[in-house]
């Protein structure tokens, strides 16, 4: 499994039209934490896509949601993908070994965050 820094990095030498459709990431969720209720097991999945206008696009079943990565690049760092809907915030980070972290934040306030790995494309 490759990490992101480093599939970012290799993204952007990527002919515009291939970045535009290539998912590079899968990301499965077993754990779903609402507010402060008690967590709860979930089978929660979406994949990343490079995207040229916005940087990245997770797509869900229920919505795409555009956004940009920060990454340092470095081999040991974590990668966090912030992005923006009319109605919430997301921040998906993913370390080198895969495991992720999801996290919403809707207008209320409320938050919901979700706990699983993300698996990069070759």
């Amino acid at each position: 499994m490759k990490t992101l820094g480093g599939l970012v990095i290799l993204l952007s030498a990527l002919p515009a039209s291939a970045q535009t459709r290539d998912i590079f990431a899968t990301c499965r969720f077993a754990t779903e934490c609402f507010e402060a209720e008690p967590c709860a097991e979930t089978d929660f999945s979406f994949s990343v896509s490079r995207d040229d206008a916005h940087g990245f696009v997770i797509r869900t079943d229920a919505e795409d949601i555009p956004g940009m990565a920060f990454d340092n690049y470095l081999p040991d760092a974590t990668s966090a993908l912030i992005g923006a809907t009319d109605t919430a915030y997301h921040m998906l980070t993913i370390e080198p070994g895969g495991a992720a972290r999801y996290s919403v934040h809707m207008k209320g306030p409320m938050s919901v965050s979700y706990l699983g790995a993300c698996e990069v494309t070759p």
